[in-house]
């Protein structure tokens, strides 16, 4: 697990966008298991990422009209799967973070934490070996934040899964197994133990 600090406007999620094929950089070479992905043709980008990653954002960017197991089966519908095998598996998923009892619930119905389980559910639905997450609790109140920081951790280790966080919360970068800091266009990896502790920017 990753973390990726620096004050507002260092380039985190610009980073994260070249690392998830989402950005062309400007210069240099991207590799993903010695795949140069940074080159890849648009197609075969969509198509790794589909496959690869998954992402989660600060915002949920869940489909209103939809219900929570709607919106988390909408990926493998876009895969080609069937209604019924996508539905069976994005109710798994809601169970796996808690949300057994609000699959049916549109997303307007769900409470801010509710809405960022249903966008990790979303992003693990089809199997992904690394989760990338652009300030997954920056909009959440402490509490919240806390528990959805631990079901990140959780959902890692059980997975085994590579993840790279974007977040201001040095509390949480300290938890994380490495870290990597952006500072007037250098990046760093500095010690967990060495992060000051509240937020960054």
């Amino acid at each position: 697990m990753l973390a990726i600090v620096g004050e507002s406007g260092a380039g985190k999620s610009s980073l994260l966008h070249i690392l998830g094929t989402l950005d062309r950089a400007s210069a240099g070479d991207v590799y993903c298991a010695q795949i140069p992905v940074g080159k890849l043709a648009d197609d075969a980008a969509a198509e790794f990422r589909n496959r690869e990653i998954g992402f989660v954002w600060q915002s949920h960017y869940l489909l209103p009209e939809f219900t929570a197991q709607e919106n988390v089966a909408m990926p493998l519908l876009m895969r080609g799967e069937s209604q019924r095998q996508a539905g069976e598996k994005a109710a798994e998923w809601l169970r796996e973070v808690g949300l057994d009892d609000r699959k049916h619930h549109r997303a307007g119905e769900l409470s801010g934490g509710e809405q960022q389980r249903v966008a990790l559910a979303r992003a693990l639905v089809t199997g992904p070996k690394v989760l990338m997450a652009d300030e997954p609790t920056g909009d959440l109140d402490n509490r919240t934040a806390e528990l959805i920081f631990e079901l990140v951790q959780r959902l890692h280790r059980d997975y085994r899964l590579t993840s790279l966080i974007v977040t201001h919360n040095l509390d949480f970068a300290r938890r994380c197994d490495r870290v990597l800091r952006l500072h007037k266009d250098q990046v760093n990896e500095v010690t967990p133990e060495s992060l000051a502790t509240g937020r960054m920017g």
